[in-house]
């Protein structure tokens, strides 16, 4: 269906290309007809010339990693007041009354301190608490390969790890059956809970990981907690989880998830990284919601996908998933998957991220078993995004870097994705209000919108391979309209503009991997360039400018020497230009009648390249 409205579109406008005949356009359709358009594997370049990394992406998009970071930050905090709604989980608005100290010495563990309602048995160096009052304090130091932490509480209460290191070789390192458990890792030790292959399990009793809670975590203290799952979770809440500024949590697991809750994961600053390799596990997983404010938060995932026997149906892995609203407001947020199928970021509902610095890696290969199809995507979210600030990379090497099967809206911060498949797609209508957007595809559209795509303002730029993917498309029978911004789309197509507010040109042009694209105005200023980070070769070129003012002649041509302004993935405002090669001029109109697709009419704020002979095609 691309193909035929791509046909339709330049049968249309074809009149318009001044230096191109009937037999060139055939000839133009004879050569994709023999371009490999590519697969879900051809990352990170397409044979024939038509991908490559390019210059513009080699050090940076392409090329971009993530790994484990375990050094500490320094962080300021604020207590939220009496009114914030997590304002209990901080445990300076607690007070103990007493404190039990806990040493374990290999086989055994001995006890100090005492409280009225709380009861402390020992059977070895598994230690057992009965607590019936509020306010109490659990010290817990020394190390055993055969011990641990069970408390039954009906109130919150406070476990303060200092330099503790507890294996239990038949369940959890520490299993709290009770209510809020503030963890406090004392500033300066290091800390390691370590499960078993196998648990045995207490009827009626739940036990889902290395550290598990019935009730809420909040956890807090600079100290460092290192957590190993054998068997199934790393840490698990069957509430929610509060992770705190200054501290610094590794979790790896090889059993199932690395933090697994059931209400949801807010995290407010603080150091997590987290591994894990079992099948369709994820770095950090909730079927509540996921709120990321600040810190540094890495998780990594090279496992494959498993069948889900509850659901019937295949799931792979993902860094960081999401079954409600998934919300980033600051800190940097690290995700990586590797195995066929993984995802980087996955919310079952709407995203929205307003800041913060984000590097996403889909680096495995498609899943298809029977009817069942997993795709590996970078970032992906079933419901509406959103996007308001933020510095994001991502890259897919099998499917689209950020997708959602919503509608997408833009209005700030920047964006790179790059992807074998569209590298930035919506199921639904696409608007950008602003911001910094770059879209590379080796293999698809650079900007896929399958509803209405409107740009009104921001630098937009959509890198799609050759005929009939384009460099920005939107949905047959939908409206593309180009109210401001800067807008640069190269590809083997384009789409038709209709109702757009703001001058834009369109044309056919070759040119060199890593050569400039430069327009200049009537009186010899550069008004912008763009470095090709591919080579085309009779590729359909789409620019709009908000620079463009009617009834003036611009200039566009190649340059080897660009120098000078902010360079946003090979885009430059202002730019200082030597050795250019003039390709054509083109003159905007002033009227503003509206076009339509499919080439009924032609819209004059949809103008067309004059190439003369000094042009390369």
């Amino acid at each position: 269906m691309k193909r035929l409205a791509y046909l339709i579109m330049i049968i249309s406008v074809g009149m318009f290309f001044s230096c191109t005949t009937e037999n060139e356009w055939d000839d133009y359709f004879s050569i994709d007809e023999n371009i490999n358009t590519g697969g879900g594997n051809n990352f990170p370049g397409m044979p024939g010339g038509q991908g490559g990394t390019g210059t513009a992406l080699t050090s940076t998009l392409g090329t971009f990693d993530v790994t484990i970071d375990t050094s500490s930050l320094t962080e300021s905090e604020t207590i939220p007041g009496s009114t914030d709604t997590y304002y209990e989980d901080y445990v300076e608005t607690y007070t103990p009354t007493a404190t039990i100290k806990i040493v374990y010495n290999g086989n055994s563990a001995s006890v100090s301190g005492e409280a009225e309602g709380v009861t402390v048995k020992t059977d070895g160096a598994d230690v057992t608490v009965t607590s019936t009052v509020k306010n109490i304090a659990y010290e817990l130091s020394g190390t055993t390969t055969d011990g641990s932490f069970k408390i039954y509480s009906d109130k919150k209460f406070e476990v303060i790890l200092n330099g503790v290191d507890i294996t239990n070789p038949t369940g959890a390192a520490i299993n709290n059956q009770g209510k809020r458990m503030y963890v406090v890792v004392k500033d300066g030790t290091t800390n390691k809970l370590t499960d078993g292959s196998a648990y045995t399990m207490v009827e009626n009793e739940d036990m889902k990981g290395t550290l598990f809670s019935e009730g809420k975590l909040a956890f807090s203290g600079s100290g460092k907690l290192s957590v190993y799952a054998n068997a199934k979770n790393g840490i698990v809440s069957d509430d929610y989880v509060l992770i705190r500024p200054n501290t610094n949590i590794y979790v790896k697991s090889t059993g199932n998830h690395g933090i697994k809750t059931n209400d949801g994961v807010i995290i407010r600053g603080g150091v997590v990284n987290v591994e894990v390799s079992a099948d369709a596990a994820k770095g950090i997983n909730t079927d509540g919601f996921i709120q990321i404010e600040g810190g540094r938060v890495t998780a990594i995932t090279t496992g494959g996908c498993a069948y889900d026997e509850e659901d019937k149906e295949y799931k792979g892995c993902a860094g960081i998933k999401s079954d409600s609203i998934f919300v980033i407001s600051g800190g940097e947020v690290n995700v990586k998957s590797t195995g066929v199928g993984g995802k980087g970021l996955n919310s079952s509902q709407t995203m929205t991220i307003s800041g913060g610095t984000i590097r996403a890696i889909a680096a495995g290969k498609n899943f298809s078993s029977g009817n069942d199809d997993v795709a590996a995507k970078a970032i992906k979210s079933k419901g509406d995004m959103t996007i308001s600030g933020g510095d994001i990379m991502a890259r897919s090497a099998a499917h689209e870097a950020i997708e959602t099967k919503g509608a997408l809206t833009i209005s700030a911060g920047s964006i790179g994705a790059y992807a074998s498949d569209d590298a930035i797609n919506s199921a639904g209508d696409m608007t950008i209000n602003g911001g910094y957007v770059f879209a590379y595809s080796t293999g698809n559209d650079g900007i896929d919108a399958n509803g209405n795509l409107t740009i009104n303002g921001g630098v937009v730029i959509g890198c799609g391979t050759m005929a009939p993917e384009e460099g920005i498309d939107c949905a047959e029978r939908k409206t593309f309209s180009i109210n401001g911004g800067t807008v640069i789309g190269m590809g083997g197509g384009s789409e038709s503009i209709s109702g757009s507010q703001q001058k834009a040109v369109l044309s056919g042009v070759t040119v060199s991997n890593g050569a400039y694209l430069t327009v200049k105005d009537a009186s010899g200023n550069n008004l912008f360039a763009f470095k090709v980070p591919r080579a085309y070769s009779r590729a359909v070129m789409q620019v709009s400018s908000p620079k463009f003012s009617s009834g003036t002649t611009y200039t566009l041509s190649t340059a080897t020497s660009v120098s000078g302004g902010d360079d946003f993935f090979g885009y430059l405002t202002s730019p200082t230009v030597a050795n250019e090669t003039k390709l054509g001029t083109f003159t905007t109109s002033t009227s503003s009648s509206n076009g339509m697709r499919g080439g009924m009419s032609t819209s004059d704020s949809f103008q067309t390249l004059s190439l003369d002979s000094t042009g390369d095609y």
